[in-house]
């Protein structure tokens, strides 16, 4: 028996739910509305719009340690010169190498940030919900 592949984003029809139209491309691919590319004139609008109007940070955003988040924070500190407040949820799956890229960004650019964790414990009271939720309506993009 083959394995069915999405065409556009690799899913497997061993996805619970999924199916394909005739060009071989799954539903998950094609039930959202289609993205429009607005180029970067449209991000630097919306980044005017915040750059310098109140307080101490023009934005925030989550940070990781991961390559997506820490090349995010660098563009907006360095090439759109946005003052920015990095946030982190420390969880217990945070490696010890994305905890040390986090530390040398956030050094290195100067940058705040606040970390955010659950009390002992909670962290796997939360997982443990999340996954109850999970088993009564699988998806593979959750």
């Amino acid at each position: 028996m083959t394995v069915k592949v999405c065409s556009n984003c690799l899913l497997t029809d061993e996805t619970p739910g999924i199916y394909f139209n005739d060009k071989g491309v799954c539903n998950y691919c094609t039930s959202h509305e289609k993205m429009s590319l607005q180029g970067e004139d449209k991000l630097i609008e919306l980044l005017n719009q915040y750059r310098g109007k109140r307080g101490k940070y023009d934005c925030m955003i989550g940070l990781s340690g991961g390559r997506d988040s820490t090349y995010t924070l660098w563009k907006l500190v360095n090439d759109y010169k946005m003052r920015v407040l990095a946030i982190h949820y420390d969880n217990p799956f945070t490696s010890k190498q994305a905890q040390v890229n986090m530390q040398k960004a956030l050094k290195i650019l100067g940058v705040d940030i606040i970390k955010w964790r659950f009390p002992e414990g909670e962290h796997v009271n939360a997982t443990k919900k999340a996954m109850k939720v999970w088993l009564h309506h699988p998806s593979s993009i959750m």
